[in-house]
């Protein structure tokens, strides 16, 4: 029973992330300045808890630093994506397409590299799923035409960078499968220390080259922007749980079968999501897109057969 209450708080825990990436959104212009300082500064809460998690022993191996080399650097556009994407539409579509991304992606990956059982609850699954992504684009569709030329390119930006998050999202869930099954693998607080870690130097390293830019003003007032209390504040939250969530679902990951826990997460950040899109930040949603939401949580279940 405690396990499935941690997971109850892992889900609140990554549906917090995002209502506070579309606060920031909000409150901060989105540019790549500001992308990346909430790329860097997150990255560093990040490492402090799995750095406290791994009992500050982080264990090292070649093979797990190229591969948390590799997952920064897909953070970077992860982060740069999720800012702009949050500020052309809803944050409930939005987290529809990077929690089914974070699942669909490794699935595949575990089917066709890995020899994993293929089973009719996730054939149907997959059915289902793309179906809600049907559903979605048609959605953005419907809206698109009741509005200007400008409204209708944004609605296919938001559409385009809803599946780059897909992709993306989905790519780090592959990352750390391929890590997890490697006999160099070191454990796994140790390699997200890793990971956050080299988010961070990458981060520092696109702000440097911002900064030696002849036109530097402009995005060192950017960045400056970020350091103010309340976006300061609002990162350093996006950290906390962002990271809190993945370390309380690693808590029960030995003890919880993969094919339960992952389905309650993503459908509960996506029910928890589209809430907080409708009834917190009024974002209207439209019928077929409350249907692919709707859908999204049935597919997640049925990967569990």
């Amino acid at each position: 029973m405690l396990d499935y209450f941690i997971i109850s708080i892992a889900v609140f825990c990554f549906a917090g992330q995002f209502a506070f990436t579309k606060l920031y959104e909000k409150n901060i212009k989105q540019t790549i300045a500001t992308s990346v300082s909430l790329l860097t500064f997150t990255s560093v809460v990040g490492t402090l808890i799995y750095v406290a998690v791994a009992g500050f022993k982080v264990e090292y191996s070649n093979f797990s630093f190229l591969m948390a080399l590799a997952f920064a650097v897909v953070m970077v556009p992860y982060y740069i994506i999720s800012v702009k994407v949050l500020s052309l539409g809803s944050l409930a579509v939005y987290s529809l397409f990077m929690m089914l991304g974070g699942m669909f992606l490794p699935f595949f990956y575990g089917i066709l590299f890995l020899s994993e059982t293929v089973t009719w609850g996730k054939i149907a699954g997959s059915v289902l799923l793309t179906a809600s992504m049907v559903l979605q684009a048609f959605g953005q569709s419907e809206q698109g035409n009741k509005e200007n030329a400008k409204g209708k390119k944004q609605k296919v930006l938001f559409l385009i960078l809803c599946l780059a998050i897909f992709v993306v999202n989905g790519l780090t869930g592959v990352l750390a499968k391929a890590h997890q099954i490697n006999a160099n693998a070191i454990n796994e607080p140790s390699f997200m220390a890793w990971s956050c870690l080299l988010t961070v130097g990458l981060g520092l390293i696109i702000l440097a080259c911002l900064f030696i830019k002849k036109d530097r003003k402009i995005p060192m007032e950017e960045f400056k922007s970020t350091l103010k209390l309340k976006p300061f504040l609002t990162i350093a939250i996006i950290g906390a749980v962002m990271y809190t969530g993945n370390f309380l679902n690693l808590l029960v990951a030995d003890s919880v079968p993969a094919s339960v826990q992952f389905p309650m997460v993503s459908g509960g950040v996506i029910v928890l999501s589209a809430l907080a899109s409708a009834f917190i930040f009024k974002e209207k949603l439209s019928k077929l897109e409350w249907l692919a939401i709707i859908g999204a949580c049935i597919s997640t279940i049925l990967f569990a057969f």
